[in-house]
């Protein structure tokens, strides 16, 4: 896995015929706004200055939050990537996210600066960073508990002790259903990832939140929900889930959408609550198929966190991490939604 500072400096280097791009000196609180640093940008007798941020892959799943960053931005934000995709090179350009990877794609713009080059694709051997990731907050343990962080509602709490992320292992671990070893080398990662801060000896916060959800969204996508899927159905009705009664699952991804925006009509249908029971596949005319578009998956909290509006659906952090894993225009345009609505006052805290 490359550093960071390999695969800007790489990024940098492959765009040296068109543009030359550094690093430069950037106002305080640069990084607290979720930017890795300021690159300056020389084309020809023109230069621009913008934050920029460093991802090793990108996919249409972390497109919106990168979004986010670019419209936290009044000067723009350029992306440093190891590869970006066609779909990938339109959706950033569509968000307005400027993007230079180590392939030698690039788009980059603004003050008489206009460079667009797409469909590179390079081979070249990964450098060897000599030893396995350190990334352990997202595997499949550090997630589930970095959800139970994600949405726990005391985490702003002025009250010493009270919020999940300020307790001891062994209450994070009774909390929720992790082993308090496990909470105990994901925590030390996340203090490493400056994704949690020890205030004081007995105080600790999160910090960098956007960032730390769109790491948490992509490794959901990639590491965790495949694992989660324990059925696929067809259904013989595209409304079929508006009889659906869950004695015990909850709604997530288009479904849980659809009930909480009233803004989309589902084509895919996402239920947590592990293996339906056989007079439910029955009562709902549900035929098995592996490429079925309803999909029963299994719970990975000990119980859900609560919800004021009383709805048979999964957090909306879960809800929204769904929509973002489907890569569809729609699906995204309501994440966004969601995100405003739900999410937006618990992540941009910082």
């Amino acid at each position: 896995m490359k550093r960071s500072s390999d695969i800007f400096s790489l990024a940098c280097e492959s765009v040296k015929g068109l543009a030359v791009i550094s690093s430069a000196d950037g106002p305080r609180g640069v990084a607290n706004k979720g930017f890795d640093g300021v690159a300056e940008i020389r084309a020809g007798n023109r230069q621009i200055r913008k934050p920029y941020v460093v991802r090793s892959t990108v996919g249409p799943d972390t497109i919106h939050l990168l979004s986010l960053l670019r419209r936290g931005s009044v000067d723009g934000l350029l992306l440093a990537a190891s590869h970006v995709n066609d779909r990938t090179a339109d959706l950033l350009r569509s968000a307005d996210v400027q993007f230079v990877d180590t392939d030698g794609n690039a788009f980059l713009t603004g003050d008489g600066i206009y460079i667009l080059v797409t469909g590179r694709r390079i081979s070249r051997e990964a450098p060897k960073t000599g030893g396995a990731s350190k990334d352990r907050a997202f595997h499949p343990s550090g997630l589930q508990f970095l959800f139970h962080l994600l949405t726990d509602t005391a985490t702003d709490s002025a009250k010493p002790g009270l919020a999940l992320v300020d307790k001891t292992y062994r209450e994070i671990g009774a909390a929720t259903g992790i082993a308090h070893s496990t909470v105990g080398w994901v925590m030390a990662d996340l203090i490493r990832q400056n994704f949690v801060v020890q205030v004081s000896p007995g105080k600790r916060m999160l910090a960098n939140r956007l960032r730390l959800l769109e790491r948490w969204v992509q490794a959901y996508v990639a590491r965790m929900r495949p694992g989660l899927v324990v059925e696929r159905y067809r259904p013989a009705r595209a409304d079929w889930w508006q009889d659906a009664e869950l004695a015990d699952g909850l709604w997530s991804g288009e479904t849980a959408a659809a009930l909480l925006t009233q803004s989309l009509k589902p084509q895919t249908f996402t239920v947590f609550g592990g293996r339906p029971s056989h007079d439910f596949v029955l009562r709902h005319s549900l035929q098995k198929d592996a490429d079925g578009t309803v999909e029963f998956l299994k719970p990975f909290w000990r119980k859900p966190p609560a919800r004021a509006d009383g709805s048979r659906c999964v957090h909306p952090l879960l809800v929204y991490a769904d929509l973002l894993s489907i890569d569809d225009d729609r699906t995204r345009e309501v994440a966004q939604l969601i995100y405003d609505r739900y999410l937006r006052t618990i992540i941009e805290t910082d």
